[in-house]
């Protein structure tokens, strides 16, 4: 479900909320539909576990911002922004998210098909655990109005 129906700039949440922390970017993109405050031009989508059926979704946005669960070697609950092209120099030494292969390889296709967007910034947020039907983890949930607030900053500049 979209904020408005086509922009400049995409937040696009990926993940499984059946899957405890993977969950965190469907449940950042359920919390900003809800929001009054979504600047002009911006559409925010669930990309689900969608691997390679992201690229149709991203590819006619100017600007797409990331949000997934990522292990980073961090702090359960810790937030992190970078741009694409950090994360996919850095390769397997630094994984993109959960979804390593099919973000990392939806996007590294886009590129190659000339459809990747001029700008992909992804934030990802150390999960504390990712098994089958766990709520949310503590860390993760105090985490999120933070990353929300960095999203619409990010988005509004």
């Amino acid at each position: 479900m979209a904020a408005d129906t086509q922009g400049d700039t995409l937040i696009l949440g990926v993940g499984n909320p059946l899957k405890g922390d993977d969950g965190a970017g469907v449940l950042v993109v359920q919390r900003l539909l809800a929001r009054p405050d979504l600047p002009p031009g911006v559409t925010v989508l669930d990309g689900g576990t969608a691997g390679l059926g992201l690229i149709p979704l991203i590819e006619n946005y100017r600007r797409v911002v990331l949000v997934d669960a990522a292990l980073m070697g961090e702090t359960p609950g810790t937030v992190r922004r970078f741009a694409w092209r950090e994360a996919r120099v850095a390769g397997h030494e630094r994984p993109l998210s959960l979804h390593q292969s099919d973000l990392a390889d939806a996007l590294t296709l886009a590129e190659a098909l000339g459809s990747l967007p001029p700008e992909v910034i992804v934030f990802g947020v150390q999960p504390q655990h990712t098994d089958w039907e766990q709520p949310l983890s503590e860390a993760v949930a105090r985490a999120l109005p933070d990353l929300i607030e960095a999203l619409l900053s990010e988005v509004r500049s």
